[in-house]
């Protein structure tokens, strides 16, 4: 397999670096993948579950610890029933 090596931003390569992250990918899987969809590979329209759920991982380890869901569902409980009404 041949390497080539190509300048990307640093910005860009962080967002890529995340998002192969996140579909445990390495960076450069995931830049063959992207590569494949532009040049219409076999593989470029279908996705498997582990990628279709990536970003809802991603979204998932940023919230894990940051809120409860319990302490939100007696929030809106009470405040949309009253304390009193509840039995």
């Amino acid at each position: 397999m041949a390497k080539v090596m190509i300048s990307l931003p640093d910005k860009f390569l962080k967002k890529v670096d995340r998002t192969a992250r996140a579909q445990g990918r390495s960076r450069s899987e995931l830049i063959r993948e992207a590569l494949r969809a532009v040049f219409g590979g076999k593989n470029s329209r279908t996705r498997s579950w582990k990628q279709a759920l990536a970003p809802l991982r991603e979204l998932e380890r940023h919230w894990i610890g940051q809120w409860d869901s319990t302490d939100i569902i007696r929030y809106f409980r009470d405040t949309r029933y009253g304390r009193e009404d509840r039995r």
